[in-house]
């Protein structure tokens, strides 16, 4: 049956959410992951690797960042103490992670996470070929796309059904340089928004080592969950709570555990998918689940 794994939570809800019935845990690193709500410091990252993995649950580290060269000594370090965690797997974007590990022979699974690149079975394999264990599709393509891939793939594959979407990132300090540039002071706050002229959406842009700009709605994919409890080409869907509140957080992960129980009553998932809707202020949609995306340019010019 297909797994839920979910971003490791704040210190004060680790023992309830290590007794729920959710399978795994993704840990991100302070200074080396990024879209985290909570980030563990190096310190506390094996201590809380071996609570979880005690409770029977998975864990995996998201080193998710695009890295300098400054960073390759630490990068290898912190890989290194990893290995001897034995935590089921590490997620990655930039293809350093992969050189290290295999440089330096590392027993450590890593799971891809080239966010908007995982949208074919050759580039996939490819990878497979070369250690990759397994691989985070795009959320950019369809459900019935994703399947076809993990029907030609040979790793195990792991989806994300609800979240904001990351549409892009950049390495400038976008905001900063915006108000510096219009003399306008700055928040105390990381989180910006920028509107949609032609339809009045609000997209959340996060500056912290990056410039990260997110979809203007959040992922509720619980419907396409009752379709893949017992599909096994799809292990794993991951639930996103960055910028979602600690409690309706937790009504989404309960939601997801209940349909997997009932999958293949369709009228509890249709009264789920309105739980879910709720808990987020009614700002949801199945982004690209069910809708293939198309890039036009005007006149094709």
């Amino acid at each position: 049956m297909i797994k839920i794994i979910v971003p490791f939570p704040k210190y004060e809800n680790v023992k309830f959410y290590l007794e729920h019935n959710i399978d795994g845990f993704i840990i991100g690193i302070k200074k080396y992951s990024e879209n985290f709500n909570n980030l563990i410091s190096i310190k506390k990252l094996k201590l809380y690797c071996d609570d979880a993995i005690s409770m029977n649950k998975e864990v995996y580290i998201s080193l998710n960042k695009t890295y300098y060269n400054s960073d390759i000594t630490n990068l290898k370090k912190i890989l290194s103490l990893i290995n001897s965690i034995n935590v089921t797997g590490v997620i990655f974007n930039d293809l350093s992670i992969l050189n290290i590990v295999s440089e330096n022979k590392f027993n450590i699974n890593l799971i891809y996470d080239g966010s908007h690149l995982s949208t074919n079975s050759k580039t996939i394999n490819f990878l497979e070929k070369r250690g990759v264990d397994g691989v985070f599709l795009s959320n950019e393509i369809t459900m019935k796309e994703k399947l076809e891939i993990a029907n030609k793939i040979n790793i195990k594959t792991y989806i994300c059904l609800f979240g904001y979407t990351n549409m892009a990132t950049s390495s400038r300090k976008l905001i900063s340089n915006y108000l510096n540039y219009c003399k306008i002071d700055k928040k105390p706050t990381n989180l910006y928004y920028i509107k949609d002229k032609q339809n009045d959406n609000f997209y959340p842009i996060i500056e912290g080592d990056n410039t990260n700009f997110f979809s203007d709605k959040i992922l509720n994919g619980i419907k396409e969950f009752a379709n893949l409890i017992e599909n096994k080409n799809i292990n794993y869907v991951y639930l996103n709570d960055y910028l979602i509140d600690d409690s309706s957080f937790y009504n989404i992960i309960e939601a997801f555990v209940a349909l997997r129980n009932y999958p293949n009553d369709k009228e509890f998932a249709d009264k789920l998918e309105k739980v879910i809707n709720s808990n987020c202020f009614n700002e949801t949609n199945d982004g690209f689940l069910n809708k293939k995306t198309i890039f036009k340019v005007k006149d094709y010019e």
